[in-house]
């Protein structure tokens, strides 16, 4: 009997050891039943910055490289679940527990695949403050790679001379941010490592640039009145298409030796190739489309334009501008064509 009553004893004792166990382990995940709160905004009231990582190219599924960075702070510990409104038939999400209290990074992994070539804004969570990020969808292929970091490396020939005397026979584009929205269009920064900013934008088979009406990377004018909005290529025309910039005004001809005299301006673009092969610094690019660009120059007090120099730049599929060769005043030439290049 003694040893019955021991036994049931022991019983007792080890669901008693049972209970308290299960009982103290809800007790220590009881921050896991509950959702963090959080905030998107910095101290200011404005939304945090977001990171946007990865290749986004319509009609290509988005791989594990496509992601967002986006930075919380996180008022009360618990779980969290972070997801981005569905556009352009890509969404971003994440979830898990915030430990801590305080900023945080939250990675959000991107999915689906771009169905045009287009810009679109997401938000977080549908929260009122507007917070979230936009991204740009590039077309397959298309004239204008825009990622974020891709860098091109042209080179002058022969070598040029800046303001200061020093030698330049090379500079780099890279793209950088931020964006810029201009007319409804999202133009894209390039930044020079000559310390110069050029904005350019695609819209269906439209290539535009918002800046002066210079060449591509290369300043020809004493001075302008302010930045425009022109076409500098076509993808879907023929041969023999012609078009023209709106006017400007402009300072001309001091940096060519010559009496720098105010007027207008504007360039007039004609397509002299299309979808021909063209090779530079050794490489063979295909689907290439040349585009002379006329610059016209009408001084103060003049009716008719004039041209005062020339010139053809080459666009290649996947890449972009990938050559230029110009007519400078005095029967000077300058070739500009692509050496080294990175699309992200």
């Amino acid at each position: 009997m003694k040893s019955v009553i021991q036994y049931l004893f022991l019983i007792l004792i080890l669901a008693l050891a049972l209970f308290s166990c299960k009982k103290e382990y809800s007790l220590e995940n009881v921050q896991f039943q509950g959702n963090a709160i959080y905030s998107l905004q910095d101290s200011a009231g404005n939304c945090t910055i977001a990171e946007v990582h990865g290749t986004y190219k319509a009609d290509t599924t988005l791989s594990d490289s496509s992601y967002v960075y986006i930075h919380v702070n996180f008022i009360t510990t618990g779980k969290y679940h972070f997801t981005s409104d569905t556009v352009n038939n890509i969404w971003f999400i994440d979830s898990g527990y915030a430990l801590v209290t305080g900023p945080a990074v939250i990675k959000l992994k991107g999915f689906g695949q771009p169905a045009l070539p287009v810009t679109s804004t997401y938000l977080i969570n549908n929260n009122a403050k507007g917070c979230g990020f936009s991204i740009t969808a590039s077309s397959p292929d298309d004239y204008l790679p825009s990622t974020n970091a891709s860098t091109w490396r042209f080179q002058y020939v022969p070598a040029v001379l800046s303001a200061s005397g020093a030698k330049i026979d090379s500079f780099d584009v890279t793209v950088t941010p931020p964006t810029i929205l201009y007319n409804g269009r999202t133009y894209v920064q390039y930044a020079t490592s000559l310390l110069d900013t050029f904005y350019f934008a695609k819209q269906s088979n439209d290539y535009y640039e918002f800046g002066t009406l210079d060449f591509d990377y290369t300043f020809i004018y004493d001075k302008v009145d302010n930045f425009i909005e022109y076409i500098y290529l076509k993808t879907n025309q023929p041969v023999g298409t012609t078009w023209e910039s709106p006017e400007v005004g402009v300072s001309f001809g001091g940096a060519w030796g010559l009496t720098s005299k105010t007027g207008l301006a504007k360039d007039v673009f004609t397509i002299v190739e299309l979808n021909l092969p063209h090779t530079v610094a050794g490489i063979t690019f295909q689907n290439v489309i040349g585009v002379r660009r006329d610059i016209m120059f009408k001084e103060t007090g003049a009716t008719n334009y004039t041209k005062v120099m020339d010139g053809i730049a080459w666009y290649a599929k996947g890449v972009g501008l990938i050559d230029q060769a110009i007519n400078l005043p005095g029967g000077k030439t300058e070739n500009i064509p692509l050496i080294r290049f990175t699309i992200k």
